[in-house]
């Protein structure tokens, strides 16, 4: 049966759910966070696209949640191998192609500034969670790493949305560095 909210009613909630191939797991399995930990982060992405971020940035951030929802499917059926090494280049591309604007670093960048920046802030800060949540499956069941792409792929998606939240930021000359720390000033670039 399913509800009017479209969600799918067959017993009670017992704490459990299924994955991809009817597999039963407890909701706060390894799999299930990572589950989670990825639709957190595909929101934030969409929340990004949803504010005033620019049509180039609107397109990067388009196609890799198309990526996210892959790795999703990829994280729901342990063992099966999705995310293919074209997303990993894409990923790797548009870092080189948005990187290429900024200056180098002197000191730590604060999560601010514009929204669309502070959301793909906030987005960098959930993906390394992301990174994390893999790390600890595949410690935890070593036949869980399946697809060799997932955490170089994660890695590096953390590292291009801190570079398009740079470079929105200093588009709109709002980066700020943090007074403390190497090279600290306070002061927009």
């Amino acid at each position: 049966m399913v509800n009017n909210m479209g969600a799918w009613i067959s017993h009670p909630d017992d704490g459990m759910t299924s994955l991809a191939r009817g597999t039963r797991v407890a909701k706060n399995s390894p799999y299930i966070e990572a589950i989670g930990i990825v639709d957190e982060l595909n929101s934030m992405i969409g929340m990004a696209i949803a504010s005033d971020c620019g049509s180039d940035l609107r397109a990067v951030l388009a196609e890799t949640q198309e990526e996210l929802v892959t790795l999703s499917l990829e994280l729901s059926d342990p063992g099966s191998a999705v995310l293919m090494a074209a997303a990993l280049r894409r990923i790797d591309n548009e870092l080189d192609r948005w990187a290429a604007e900024l200056p180098e670093t002197v000191g730590v960048v604060l999560p601010r500034g514009t929204m669309a920046a502070a959301l793909c802030f906030k987005a960098r800060a959930t993906c390394r969670t992301l990174e994390r949540q893999l790390l600890s499956l595949v410690d935890d069941d070593p036949g869980a790493a399946g697809n060799s792409i997932r955490l170089p792929y994660v890695n590096r998606l953390a590292d291009l949305l801190q570079a398009l939240a740079r470079t929105v930021n200093r588009r709109a000359q709002t980066e700020v560095l943090a007074r403390r720390g190497p090279g600290g000033t306070g002061n927009q670039a």
